[in-house]
């Protein structure tokens, strides 16, 4: 049975060889072919014999046989005329298809593709093996699929050398089915790259496989067979699809229908039995009835969705429900081709196609590749080919799978409560993201002291080195905000107390900071010490403040103090008395909060966390529930407690709390930092696309650890970190107990500069930096964009998570970024602070799309020198029709006089004639308007550079003429 499929010549014998390892344990659509996409092919006896055999069921091992074709396919369901698949049973010598000779080594294109099925039909893999093997002169040289080892697929060499696992294929629901695809690209020299590509196998297009997939092997590869085998130990497998082709498409291509994966839900699957039209082009589905006293209160969002009408009949993207072998499920079948985006705190690439995320919130150090982090957002957003978008709102606080390796796949365990799904459709990926901000609401308007450069360690401490650091920075001249204190400010890591001998006078201290320009931000974890006579643990006990345990029990765990117990936030009673802790603390001068170790974090527990059928009360907008129904919102409902409690005892502040657990929504309590990262390259690339996607998230508010937390970082690497780290939303270094020193003088001289460089740039910044925040407070805006915002049509864009775009105006390319595709137009590259970082190692370039003006303010070293309305120069950057355009927002950068009007938004407008550019300010409102307004203005046309000052305010303006 042979199968063309555009090929000219068979396999040759040196080769580069690249490896898509599918492992459908949780998708795949398979094909069901026993073929090999040969022109020439010779089987030797035995194989013509097999193939003859038809007459076996999916469910039989033929006795005393070691190897069959069974009558239909894996997929049986939906390929049917396929004509059958190979059952192989204990056979260590398999099947054997042998190339022909003549034809070895002549392929006309440039690559080739070999692809294959198998499934296991054991109840476990673990102590079998299991794949296609590669022969030449009757030996081994290479072999991929399930090894002896583990319950894993891998591939291995002649050496039998074993290398990266490739999928735990234990956690399965298909009988365990999987899909390898292997890309050979010719290259006569050798030895040759092999480069493997990771779970799962990706069905878009070649040149749109998601990056961040592959991994590297050297090998010179020569081989004349194709074997298919498997092992004793009671060891029954099934191949399929066994082609090879010149095209991609002819082996990757989905199939109308759900493969194997899906098969089991799709046959049980149902259309939504309530489906609501929630607000303009937003759609709520539920699978079952749903009455208005039925609708769970959602953390996430700000406000219950209810009915305004039906759902239009031209709507799209519709979910269909099923609950199999124990799970519920929510499925989407969407195009291959469309990018999916969001999904929250994760590693890896800014494409989410291919991944698979598990939304439990865990404390997890030193984090490698992992599917979860210490944060859950159930939230998806997709773009078209066209540019045009929708989101998806999985809107359950209960742990869940969110799989993207075959359409859009959401589960939890069966008995979880009915949840809607909330669609939301968009003409752009920045309107979803407006509607996101409604549904989820934006954050609060943040202090401005909390947008600088902020220094920070495990710990800092006595007070007296506290006082070095911030002298230090001061007399070195290194813009820095903020100095913050770990646990070890704290007596016994107690909560709300001072170490008598390190810092006997904490107010003394923030008043130092103070004096120089800095302010503090002090850590509160959620675990109390559980000790009588400890004031906070009595003052919880005497309120009834704890979690219990599922028998009643106060439940107690351990971390850093020893012993603790933990906060109920889901009681409204319990959030109020845990702000009125914050009373006496923030009287010290404190000026922010750092919730910390809040998934929460439990040493020696399950996943270290509390057992999930803790007790929680509930009151008021939470019904009472276990702590499965918590888990994922405890970090998220403790930084509302913290917020809500410093804004009662000080209603003039705008409280700043940092968070490291939370929730989709938990923007409008606090912001975040990416967890405990490592100083290493790795950490320091992936760091780019986790904070632009937190930011699609609906978290604007974050940035990753610069410089890595755990490890020591060189000084290479610790340059490069500063030199982008100056541009992430949250700017903070920050360094383990047992790292060397991480301040940017620590590295030498050089390194010193350069962090020097990078921090005065993102002062020069401020003022644009602060306007985009107050963008996000209005329309939930990320701060920190993706490159393809600038052109969402352009799907060229869509992969970059290297470079990014701060706002929409500033693009940022890292130097060590390779092969950046960059947005068409205008983008000069331009200098603030006289660097050119065209030529220097480290800095970044930065370049200013045409058509934009952007505001920008002194070198300063901290913002407490910013004064309202102070010295300004607009960038000005001309596009092609001789236009620019750009905002400007300022107030008091603390408390809530803008909410009364005590601001100023100003508008700018660029306009070239014949002989001309004329710059004035088409606009201004708020309190803060001014009579007159000196500003100093650099003017980019093409080539052409102009330099001015003059009065900007309206109707006043500025002309400057033509070269």
């Amino acid at each position: 049975m042979l199968e063309y499929s555009h090929i000219n010549y068979t396999i040759r014998p040196t080769s580069i060889f690249t490896m898509f390892f599918i492992f459908n344990e949780d998708f795949a659509v398979v094909k069901l072919l026993i073929s090999l996409c040969l022109l020439s092919m010779s089987l030797t006896p035995a194989i013509a014999e097999i193939l003859l055999q038809d007459d076996y069921s999916v469910n039989q091992v033929p006795p005393g046989e070691n190897a069959r074709i069974v009558e239909g396919s894996l997929n049986y369901s939906f390929h049917r005329e396929s004509g059958g698949r190979l059952l192989l049973n204990n056979s260590n010598t398999g099947v054997s298809y042998l190339l022909n000779g003549e034809v070895a080594g002549k392929v006309k294109q440039g690559r080739i593709f070999l692809s294959f099925t198998l499934r296991s039909l054991n109840a476990s893999c673990k102590d079998r093996y299991a794949g296609v093997f590669l022969y030449y002169k009757g030996e081994e040289v290479m072999g991929f699929g399930n090894n002896y080892a583990s319950e894993c697929f891998t591939f291995w060499d002649a050496r039998e050398n074993y290398h990266d696992k490739m999928s735990d294929v234990s956690q399965v629901i298909d009988g365990q089915v999987h899909k390898v695809v292997v890309m050979i690209n010719n290259d006569p020299a050798g030895p040759e790259d092999i480069k493997i590509g990771l779970d799962p196998f990706c069905r878009r297009s070649l040149d749109r496989q998601p990056d961040g997939i592959w991994s590297e092997y050297k090998a010179e590869l020569v081989f004349d067979e194709i074997r298919i085998r498997c092992g004793e130990h009671d060891s029954v497998w099934e191949f399929d699809e066994l082609k090879l082709a010149t095209e991609f498409n002819d082996i990757a291509v989905a199939d109308k229908d759900p493969g194997e994966y899906i098969c089991p839900i799709a046959m049980a699957a149902a259309p939504a039995k309530t489906t609501e039209l929630s607000a303009s082009n937003v759609v709520s589905f539920w699978s079952g009835d749903i009455l208005d006293k039925e609708r769970p209160f959602s953390p996430a969002l700000i406000k219950q969705l209810g009915t305004v009408g039906l759902m239009p009949g031209d709507w799209q993207i519709k979910p269909q429900f099923s609950s199999v072998n124990g799970k519920r499920y929510v499925y989407f079948d969407i195009d291959p081709e469309f990018d999916l985006y969001g999904s929250g705190e994760v590693t890896g690439s800014l494409l989410r196609n291919g991944y698979k995320i598990v939304l439990q919130n865990i404390d997890i150090p030193r984090y490698d590749k992992p599917d979860q982090l210490y944060q859950s957002h159930p939230w998806l957003m997709g773009v078209r080919p066209d540019g045009s978008a929708f989101g998806i709102l999985f809107d359950t606080t209960y742990s869940a799978v969110l799989d993207l390796r075959c359409g859009i796949l959401f589960s939890t365990a069966d008995n979880v409560p009915d949840y809607p799904v909330i669609v939301v459709e968009g003409s752009s990926p920045q309107e979803i993201m407006l509607r996101l901000g409604e549904l989820t609401g934006t954050m609060a308007m943040p202090p401005r002291w909390s947008l600088g450069y902020q220094q920070c360690r495990w710990s800092y401490y006595p007070d007296a080195r506290v006082r070095e650091i911030a002298d230090t920075f001061r007399a070195k001249k290194i813009p820095c905000d903020v100095i913050w204190f770990d646990i070890h400010y704290m007596e016994g890591y107690r909560i709300f107390t001072f170490d008598k001998s390190r810092f006997p006078d904490p107010e003394a201290t923030n008043a130092y900071l103070h004096k120089l320009g800095f302010r503090s931000v002090w850590m509160v974890d959620p675990g109390i010490k559980a000790e009588k006579g400890y004031w906070v643990c009595d003052s919880g006990t005497e309120n009834d403040c704890w979690v219990k345990t599922a028998s009643g029990e106060t439940f107690i765990g351990a971390v850093h103090p020893g012993d603790c117990v933990f906060p109920d936030f889901t009681s409204s009673r319990v959030r109020n008395w845990w702000g009125d802790l914050y009373k006496d603390f923030m009287a010290l001068g404190v000026d922010g909060v750092w919730n910390d170790m809040n998934e929460p974090f439990v040493g020696g527990g399950k996943d270290n966390t509390m057992p999930m059928d803790c007790l929680h009360v509930g009151g008021e907008e939470f019904s009472a529930g276990d702590h499965a129904k918590y888990h994922n919102v405890y970090g998220m409902l403790m930084a509302r407690a913290s917020r809500e409690g410093i804004l009662r005892h000080y209603p003039e502040k705008r409280p700043f709390v940092l968070t490291r657990s939370n929730f989709l929504g938990g923007q409008r309590y606090a912001a975040t930092w990416t967890g405990d990262n490592s100083s290493t390259w790795e950490h320091l690339i992936w760091s780019i696309p986790m904070s632009i996607t937190l930011g699609l998230s609906g978290q604007p508010f974050n940035g990753p650890d610069l410089g890595g937390f755990n490890f020591t970082a060189d000084a290479e690497l610790w340059g490069h970190w500063m030199a982008v780290g100056a541009f992430f939303p949250f700017c903070r270094a920050h360094a383990c107990i047992d790292t060397p020193d991480k301040e940017p003088w620590a590295f030498g001289p050089e390194i010193e500069e350069v962090s020097r460089i990078a921090l005065e740039r993102r002062y020069r910044l401020m003022p644009y930096l602060y306007t985009l925040f107050v963008d996000s407070v209005r329309n939930g805006m990320p701060v920190m964009n993706p490159v393809y915002f600038a052109d969402p049509s352009d799907t060229d864009l869509r992969m970059e998570d290297e470079a990014f775009l701060l706002g929409n105006d500033l693009l940022i390319t890292p130097k060590w970024a390779k092969n950046v595709r960059k947005p068409k137009g205008i983008w000069p590259v331009v200098s603030l602070v006289g660097e050119d970082s065209v030529a220097d190692k480290f800095q970044c370039d930065l370049q200013v799309r045409g058509g934009a003006i952007v505001p920008l303010g002194p070198v300063v070293q901290s913002t407490a020198e910013i004064s309202t309305l102070q010295d300004l120069t607009l960038l000005v950057v001309l596009d092609d029709k001789g236009v620019a355009r750009g905002r400007l927002y300022e107030d008091a950068g603390e408390g809530y006089e803008y909410l009364e009007g005590q601001y100023c938004l100003s508008e700018f407008i660029a306009e070239k004639n014949k002989d001309e550019i004329v710059v004035k300010c088409s606009l201004q409102q708020g309190g803060l308007s001014v009579v007159s307004r000196v500003v100093k203005l650099q003017i980019i046309d093409g080539d052409k550079v102009y330099t001015t000052q003059g009065d900007i305010l309206a109707p006043s303006f500025i002309k400057v003429a033509v070269k």
